[in-house]
């Protein structure tokens, strides 16, 4: 077969030879080496500089090599470094160790390095790390250290190796824009057949299976657009029908349903529980949105809760435009001293202010051509949110100190836990630039409206909080107590959660108890139990009146009482200011954001401006 490589190919064939081998022969080659009986008072051999990896038809093994001299390749039992394939000549090429190269006897269907295939007789130069094709036979020269470790406690190597790979898979397609997906198979039925033989007699050498848990695989098809992951599973669940095997399968797309590992990882959890027949979740319509809003040049607002995900949301839209292989640069408006904002996003020119010792180019320069992600927009100050509706407007850009802009090809992506609306009244918020950046509107849903997502979330960080050293098992006990709770600080709270259980069971079985979640309190109505309950509705000034203002009836605590006293104060202060939460809450003495939370607090209803 006569295929040339290109160094996208070397380097996920690279990838897939190390994990195929760690999965098919590393737990094997240390078994056997155990069995034999050794003297202690013999030192040890060196273990060899360099080995060979072979890779053929989806069956990698290794073999040691010299250090110097040269080793013959071919399929004659006499050569140095057999490979066993009718593709390959008896007598097919030389490897020579010192200068690192490889050299072609004249074979028949040749030698191909970098895809360019060699000369007969005409020394090639190699480097480690550097693969090449013996017929349809491919070999990849790599240090012994990086195929045997020299510790005698192994990874587990199904969990490790996928997990890994879908690390890498991730940083390769966000510079390469090759799609992929990622694919659970749990057996719930099966009649003694040989799953793993029937998946891997379906699919590509390319693609790779791992097994995480007896009757749990993991599959990674590589380079497979979303049509052709559909078809490939559909496939593999009429293949394992017809042998008698019941499964069921979860499918994650890249970009479509996620860029990170845990945001596929997690999602395929989640489609693994669900049928055909069962509803949309509220998800299911952010990811179409997504989609639509990705296939457009419109300014995207993202609008959720602290840590439902909005930033992976804003790189989801990227990596699914046509902008995908430009820059994506992203700033958090609120992690940046007010004084530099602006040095920050329009850049400067040298001496523009004290300590500018060079020209430097701005967020906005650095992400021409591609997407600009600004978080947390509403922290930005009024004078730099006026430069900013100017960009936005003209396309044009001026560093602090200079007389001349530079045009900007540029797609503004913005998000917010605040309601800029609000804000927008309240007067801290351009309303020109509110109506410049809100194209189209993503709302995140909190992840307690997304609990079909919690269980594969939890199940993510916790075999990445362990480097996937090890299966880290998560009972039904805990996943429901995980579902169960509200979650106010959402995935970034859940995260953090899973990884001081997954450290507290010191690598064993997670219990509740580890999991040391906080009970609400049952003496007062918090916001996300409002939210979860019933939904807040806006009410006119007039309507004020008809809330009634008594006394408690049973004030058992200093606490209640003091609480039941500033319900009071509140309503008669809204009373007289007409619904004006901004006069109230100057009349209150205390910020506006203050008295928006005691009216969720207690339970009231946010008037609205007659």
């Amino acid at each position: 077969m006569d295929v040339g490589w290109s160094r996208t190919d070397v380097a996920r064939l690279k990838t897939h030879m190390l994990i195929q081998l760690e999965w098919s022969r590393l737990s094997r080659a240390v078994e056997d080496y155990d069995d034999i009986e050794t003297d202690a008072s013999q030192e040890p051999l060196p273990a060899p500089r360099l080995c060979a990896m072979l890779s053929i038809d989806g069956v990698v093994t290794w073999s040691p090599l010299p250090d110097t001299g040269e080793i013959t390749i071919g399929r004659g039992s006499g050569n140095g470094l057999v490979i066993p394939h009718a593709s390959v000549s008896r007598h097919h090429a030389t490897l020579r160790m010192e200068p690192l190269e490889i050299i072609d006897v004249g074979s028949r269907n040749g030698t191909r390095v970098r895809g360019v295939a060699l000369q007969a007789s005409v020394a090639t130069p190699l480097t480690i790390g550097e693969a090449f094709q013996i017929g349809q036979a491919a070999v990849l020269i790599q240090p012994s250290s990086l195929v045997l470790p020299l510790d005698s406690e192994l990874p587990d190597p199904a969990v490790d190796s996928i997990g890994r790979l879908l690390e890498m898979e991730c940083a390769r397609s966000a510079r390469s824009r090759s799609p992929f997906a990622f694919v659970r198979l749990d057996v719930r039925d099966g009649r003694g057949g040989d799953v793993h033989g029937l998946l891997r007699a379906m699919l590509r050498t390319s693609d790779a299976i791992g097994i995480e848990a007896p009757g749990n695989y993991q599959i990674m098809l590589l380079d497979t657009a979303p049509g052709q992951a559909a078809l490939a599973v559909s496939r593999m669940t009429q293949l394992l029908g017809q042998h008698g095997i019941t499964a069921k399968l979860g499918i994650s797309r890249y970009p479509d349903d996620g860029v990170s590992p845990d945001q596929l990882a997690a999602h395929a959890w989640e489609q693994l529980g669900r049928s055909p027949n069962d509803p949309p979740t509220a998800m299911d319509d952010v990811r179409e949105l997504i989609q639509q809003s990705a296939a457009g040049e419109l300014s995207v607002l993202i609008t959720g809760e602290t840590g439902v995900g909005k930033e992976l949301c804003a790189e989801m839209i990227h990596r699914l435009s046509a902008r995908a292989g430009k820059p994506f640069v992203k700033l958090n408006c609120s992690a940046i001293v007010e004084s530099l904002i602006e040095s920050e996003l329009f850049g400067h020119e040298r001496g523009a202010f004290t300590g500018a010792t060079s020209s430097r180019p701005g967020l906005f320069e650095a992400g021409d051509g591609g997407t600009v992600f600004l978080d947390e927009i509403g922290e930005l100050p009024l004078a730099v949110q006026s430069k900013l509706l100017r960009v936005l407007e003209e396309r044009v850009v001026r560093r602090v100190g200079a007389t001349t802009g530079k045009t900007l090809d540029v797609r503004f992506i913005c998000a917010t836990n605040r309601v800029l609306a609000d804000e927008v009244d309240d007067g801290r918020f351009r309303r020109d630039l509110y109506y410049r950046i809100n194209g189209v509107t993503i709302s995140i849903p909190a992840l307690r409206e997304r609990r079909s997502e919690i269980a594969g979330l939890a199940r993510a960080f916790a075999r990445r909080s362990r480097g996937g050293a090890s299966p880290i098992v998560l009972g039904p006990e805990v996943i429901a107590a995980l579902e169960s709770h509200p979650w106010p600080g959402n995935i970034r709270e859940l995260k953090n959660t899973v990884e001081r259980a997954v450290l507290l069971s010191s690598g064993g079985s997670v219990r509740a108890s580890h999991l040391a979640l906080e009970a609400p309190s049952a003496g007062r109505t918090t916001r996300r139990d409002l939210h979860v309950t019933t939904p807040i509705q806006r009410i006119s000034a007039s309507d004020l009146g008809d809330i009634p203002v008594r006394p408690s009836q049973d004030p058992q605590t200093l606490a209640t009482a003091v609480a039941e006293l500033e319900r009071q104060r509140i309503l008669e202060t809204l009373n007289q200011c007409g619904g004006n939460q901004t006069r109230a809450a100057r009349a209150l003495g205390i910020s506006r954001n203050t008295l928006l939370a005691r009216l969720d607090a207690y339970g009231l209803p946010r008037p609205r401006k007659p």
